[in-house]
């Protein structure tokens, strides 16, 4: 059986995979999977797979994994809300293409449905981000289809932290990536390169930044358990007393590493699993530490 067309591209690709994790209702005349009809979703991702292994970050875990999480933890919270189309945190994203939240569903500069990050942000800052004067976010969202975590090609790198400086008048922002193709400096945003899952490169980018009390910091990297866990363990001092440090689109497996990786720390930590309508949960967790007083 023929695999795959060679002329699907990495965005089609990524598009389909979500297409049926979260069920969207895509039309296979408009060229968006150009295959057969009789070849198997799963032979096609496995083809897939072998040329972009980031792609399976994608894939969901089993539900019995994730129902595991939630018995160890044992307490667990809720809230329920109305989406405010007035939401200056979520404008944002739409004006720059950050898929931290939207207000408008469509023309985004990615493939997949936004997040709804903003919506809880808003909540976290919305009556101090007067308040808030450094940020620090790690990953800027690279458009090199060959890079893990890629945006895609019509990503626009940089996005989020142009919304933090938006949101917080009074921020400067520091942004890291490992591609140093994407690095810039604005207004009250400087960017540095960085490689999370070496130790070392941290310490050298910290040296760079020279600088501490950060308000919020954004892990929004590579989005395995592993080089969180160092971007963490390297970065957490930089944290102020009172800010915040979010780990963004947590796979479901891996909240239970991050649980296990917590457990004995003294940190106050919140698993935050944000539900959507009409869309799996997928990555669309968080992981929420402050220091504990």
């Amino acid at each position: 059986m023929r695999l795959l067309n060679a002329t699907l591209t990495y965005d089609q690709a990524l598009l389909g995979l979500r297409w049926r994790w979260y069920g969207k209702n895509i039309d296979h005349k408009r060229g968006v999977w150009e295959m057969s009809y009789d070849q198997s979703v799963a032979e096609v991702f496995l083809h897939l797979a072998n040329k972009h292994p980031e792609l399976l970050r994608h894939l969901p875990p089993s539900s019995t994994e994730f129902s595991d999480f939630e018995k160890e933890l044992g307490f667990r919270g809720s809230f329920h809300y109305q989406k405010d189309l007035r939401c200056e945190l979520a404008s944002l994203c739409d004006k720059y293409g950050s898929d931290k939240g939207e207000i408008k569903s469509a023309g985004h500069p990615y493939p997949w449905p936004s997040h709804s990050y903003s919506d809880y942000y808003r909540r976290l800052w919305g009556h101090c981000r007067n308040s808030v004067t450094k940020v620090f976010e790690c990953g800027l969202g690279t458009n090199n289809p060959n890079l893990t975590s890629s945006m895609g090609i019509s990503g626009k790198p940089g996005a989020s932290l142009r919304v933090w400086r938006d949101y917080f008048p009074k921020a400067f922002v520091y942004g890291a990536d490992i591609d140093k193709d994407i690095l810039f400096s604005e207004d009250r945003i400087k960017t540095f390169y960085i490689d999370q899952t070496n130790p070392e490169a941290i310490a050298q980018f910290w040296s760079a930044v020279d600088e501490m009390d950060f308000d919020f910091m954004v892990d929004d990297g590579l989005h395995v358990f592993d080089h969180g866990a160092c971007l963490f363990m390297h970065s957490i001092e930089r944290l102020a007393p009172f800010g915040i440090y979010v780990i963004e689109d947590v796979q479901q497996n891996d909240l239970r590493k991050y649980k296990e990786f917590f457990k004995t720390t003294n940190y106050l930590v919140d698993f935050v699993s944000l539900y959507r309508p009409n869309l799996a949960l997928g990555d669309n967790n968080l992981v929420v530490v402050r220091k504990n007083y």
